[in-house]
Formats: structure tokens, sequence, C-alpha cells
């Protein structure tokens, strides 16, 4: 296959392939039709095409996430480049590797009244690891793209890693194609983390065996099995609590406390301050609690250590006093190293209100009403055990957290910003390199609504089932406080008479409908069998008609109802 008859950017595509990078999400242009050729050309390159660039961000994001390796996304120039900005802030705050590559007008005619034309360099300054500029012209063109590629792949691969966006101006003509040839191309090598070498283990240590009441709290983190295993053994220290939510994807073990806002809900005023820890060890990427957060910013520790490379130094709980830039097992294998004898049952106070909490949490789901409670219940029933659970943000995600990780479920969802904006064509991107698993989607109806262009695809197939949970509106508003008690509550909810099967029939999606828990199960086994057409499968969960907010909030009661 003949590829661009622009040398540097047929050499881009091969510098590329040699680094990692097999899959290029591509958003049709005619500016950038010389790399979307080059990468197409590419034989050891996948190219997938997603018109919407704001989806097609997301897409990649999802790529990446499923492969752990690098993926890059072309667009033509103008405001088709800012439309990646949502995924951008998004795989900045996760450290998730996404090379960007805009296509631009050659300097000369930039604010020159051409179309589709935008100052493009640096556009994403604040949530990028670095910007480039291409090479324009010019003598020795593959050895100035060589040190360009160069720096851009040391940033994208070092730890930290995140996006990194290579502006790309090109001249015309755009099409003219020749013969593929081969390039010599550099490696870039991967950068570890630090080594515990630098740090001071020694009082670390001390401070650690010391410390009577202990936290280990697991924020995002992919399913890391060397992580599970050294956190059982820290774990079987009884001064030692262990929080975890679903987005930790550390599976269900007796110790771990893996529900945090119920745990949290029964524990009275007055004992609130006797299960504050003098100890805080965070690992992993953001907590979805909030209440956690504020619990820990009143009742601030005397310790708070963050292990891991990071972004941005947050100080989530206000009271950070070791950032610790190694690698989380490391670390706690260095801890394990020493036998401590445990100072107190701080983590067995924990766990005693987590057992607690669990079992009125199933008193009251098994005999409440159909509901967004109920449906979350059911649904967390019946999803195979295997599969990979894509949760939406906003109310999804929160209920999600009121019950107990399934053993065997990969739990994803975009928390770094924590947008609706690209639920879908995340959960989309994943499925479609993740073709052995069964990807399952439960959304709320606004963030599909939003996001429904992340369907608009060819490549997606029968692995993605998505549940779409309609309320009529957005949930969350009911939920928290504040919106529901305003004049201007109707503008928050922001109710739609949006179709969802409507969508289904745009995008050829098999449409379900439910309205009770048996509609559910009676249709469950159909729903999750692949269907003749081989393509996506939704579900919509209808609980309009339902004061779902008043269910939720007789459940944060009934947990409190016998302290």
């Amino acid at each position: 296959m003949q590829t661009t008859r622009l040398e540097h950017i047929a050499f881009l595509a091969e510098f590329c392939s040699e680094n990692q990078v097999s899959d290029v999400v591509i958003s049709p242009g005619s500016r950038n039709a010389p790399i979307v050729i080059a990468f197409d050309a590419h034989p050891a390159i996948r190219t997938h095409l997603i018109h919407d660039e704001r989806s097609a961000a997301f897409y990649a994001l999802g790529i990446a996430e499923a492969t752990q390796k690098p993926v890059a996304l072309t667009c033509t120039s103008g405001s088709a480049l800012l439309n990646y900005a949502p995924a951008i802030a998004e795989a900045y705050y996760r450290r998730i590797p996404l090379l960007i590559l805009s296509a631009d007008r050659p300097a000369h005619l930039i604010d020159q009244g051409d179309g589709q034309t935008i100052r493009q360099q640096n556009v994403f300054a604040n949530f990028i690891k670095m910007s480039l500029s291409y090479p324009e012209s010019g003598d020795n063109m593959l050895e100035k793209a060589a040190i360009q590629l160069k720096k851009a792949f040391t940033a994208l691969l070092h730890l930290p890693q995140g996006p990194v966006h290579i502006n790309v101006p090109l001249n015309e003509p755009l099409y003219e194609t020749t013969n593929r040839q081969s390039f010599q191309v550099e490696k870039v090598e991967n950068h570890d983390m630090s080594s515990l070498d630098t740090v001071n283990m020694n009082d670390v240590k001390q401070i650690w065996s010391s410390a009577t009441k202990k936290m280990l709290i697991i924020g995002q983190h992919h399913p890391d099995k060397r992580l599970e295993e050294v956190v059982k053994m820290l774990a079987e220290d009884a001064s030692l609590a262990v929080l975890v939510e679903n987005t930790s994807n550390v599976q269900s073990f007796p110790r771990f406390c893996h529900c945090i806002d119920r745990t949290l809900e029964i524990i009275s005023d007055d004992e609130l301050e006797n299960y504050a820890p003098d100890l805080i060890l965070s690992v992993g990427g953001a907590v979805i609690s909030k209440r956690i957060k504020a619990y820990f910013r009143k009742f601030k520790p005397k310790h708070n250590w963050r292990i891991g490379v990071f972004q941005v130094e947050e100080d989530t709980y206000q009271s950070l006093t070791k950032s610790i830039s190694v690698d989380p097992v490391h670390f706690i294998e260095a801890l394990l190293e020493q036998e401590i004898a445990p100072l107190s049952n701080f983590g067995g106070m924990w766990k005693q209100k987590d057992l607690m909490a669990n079992e009125m949490h199933k008193q009251f789901v098994e005999s409440a009403p159909f509901s967004d409670l109920k449906v979350f219940d059911t649904l967390l029933d019946v999803i195979p055990d295997d599969a990979v659970l894509h949760m939406a943000n906003s109310s999804v995600v929160r209920y999600c957290q009121l019950f107990n990780p399934v053993r065997g479920i990969d739990y994803r969802s975009n928390r770094g910003v924590s947008g609706i904006d690209g639920s879908a064509s995340t959960a989309a991107g994943f499925s479609i390199v993740n073709t052995s698993k069964l990807n399952v989607l439960i959304s709320g109806d606004t963030s599909f609504f939003y996001d429904s262009n992340g369907f608009w695809n060819k490549e997606l197939k029968g692995n993605f089932k998505v549940f779409v949970l309609n309320n009529g509106g957005g949930g969350i508003f009911k939920i928290i406080p504040g919106p529901a008690e305003s004049e201007q509550s109707e503008i928050f909810y922001a109710p739609t008479n949006a179709d969802v099967q409507g969508i289904c029939q745009a995008f050829n999606l098999n449409y379900y409908l439910s309205e009770s828990v048996h509609d559910i199960l009676n249709q469950i086994e159909d729903f999750f069998q692949l269907e003749e057409n081989n393509r996506p499968s939704v579900m919509e969960i209808n609980t309009k008609d339902v004061d779902n907010a008043r269910v939720l909030k007789d459940y944060f009661t009934s947990l409190r109802d016998d302290l």
C-alpha cells in the first residue's frame, strides 16, 4: 500500500509504530490527510475512524486504558482540535498516554482569514505534559523530526505518563502518495519510578510501626494482582484499616472496608473522632467518596503519606506530610520487611462497622421498592463476574459504591475530571480492543444522550452492552443538597424528551425496555446473548415515575436507625 509523499510524515508513522503505538484514532478532514494516509498505510498500526472529535478523543482514552499503551489521535485544523480538550484533561489527571497529532495550516497563514485556522500551538497548556511543533519545511527534515519525536515520546512514556501534543503544519498538496520505504528509528526507553533508595525508609518504618491508628486508602487503580497481594499481607496488622472503592479494583477481602459512605453513615457523631487515623497512606488516583474527604479534612491525621508518581501534587485531605514518588508495591513490600506487633484493633473497629452497615444495607435493599437503588442491586447481581463494568459519572458511580465489589469484575470510570461528557465513548473504545471480555456500561439518561455520538462507529460489536437508567433527567441533582430546594430545580434536573430507542435506531443498536425488576430478569439472558447483527445492545430501564431521591434518603436513614 502506498503512503504519503511527505517523507517526514511517513517517518512520523514509523516512529510511532516502533515506540509502542499500535492504535490511532482518526477523525476525517482534509488538512490531516497526509497523517491519515501514513498511518492507514502502515501494516503494524490499527486505525479507528471516529467522526466526532470529542468522542474520538475519549475513544483513544478507552483504548489506551485497555491496552496500557500509548494511543495516537489525529484531526484536521481549526476548532476540531478544541473538541479533544475534555478527554485530554481526563487523560492528564488519570496519567494515560495520549499522543495528539493536530494538523495545521503553515505558520504564515495563521490569523490571515483562512478557514479552519486558529492558534493551535500550546492550546492545551494547562493539561498537557508537553507541546511541540513538528518541522514544517527546510533542510534535514528527518533529523529535525527525529529530535522532536524523541522529546515527545520521552515525555509520553516517562512516569507519570500523560498526554503530549504535537502540532503538525502541512502545506498543500495533501493527498499525493508514493511507495512505502523503511526508516531507521530510535526506540525511546520507558522510565521507571524512583528507587526506594531515595526514601529514608528507616524513618518511615519507625513512624509506621509506632502508629496505633493507621489507614490505607486506595483510590482509582487498574487491576493489579501485585498490589492486591501486598495489601492483603499488610492488612494482617490489626491496627491498620484498609478502605477501598469499586474503582480501586482491589478485590473483596475480609479485612477490607469496601463501601466507604455506608460505613461512615453508621459511625455516630460521638464516635467520629475515635475512628480518625493518626496516619493515612494513600495509593492510586481519585477517591469518589466526598464524605471521607470531608471527614479527613475535619479530623486531620498527624501523618499523611501519598505514594506514587502523579501529574499534580494534590493534597486531597489538606494534611499532606510526605509525597513519595515510588512504586506503591515496592513501598509496601518494604513496610512488610519488619514484624509489627499491632498496637490497637483500629482495623477491626472499622471492619466491624463495615459488616454492620452491610447487614443493614441488605435488609433495606431486599424490601426496597422498584427504584434506582433497587435497579443497581439487580444489575450488579446479574452482570457476569468476568465482565468489565464501565460506570458513567454523577449518580451512577455513586450508587455503585453502595454495593460490595463483585470478585472478578473490572471496574472503570472517568474519575480524573469526573465529567459525563465521554462515558459511552471511553467504554466503546475500551470494548473494541478488549474483544475477549464482555464490556458493560451503566449510564444515566443524561450521560447517554450527551455522549450518544459514542455509538456512531461501525467497529462496535456485540461484546458491548449498555444499561440506561432513565429517571427523566440529571438524578444527581435530586440527591445532592441544594438543587432540590432551589426555585430553579427544574433547570438543574433538566428533564428531556429525548428518546433512547430513537438513538438505538439511528446507530443500529439492539433495544430492550424494562419497567420493573421482573422485566429486567425476564430479558437479561437474551440481553447478554450475542445478537445476530453482532452490534451493541441497550436496555432502557424506566424509573421516571419513582421518587428515587426519597428511596435513597430512606436508605441512609435506615443505616442510622440503630445508632
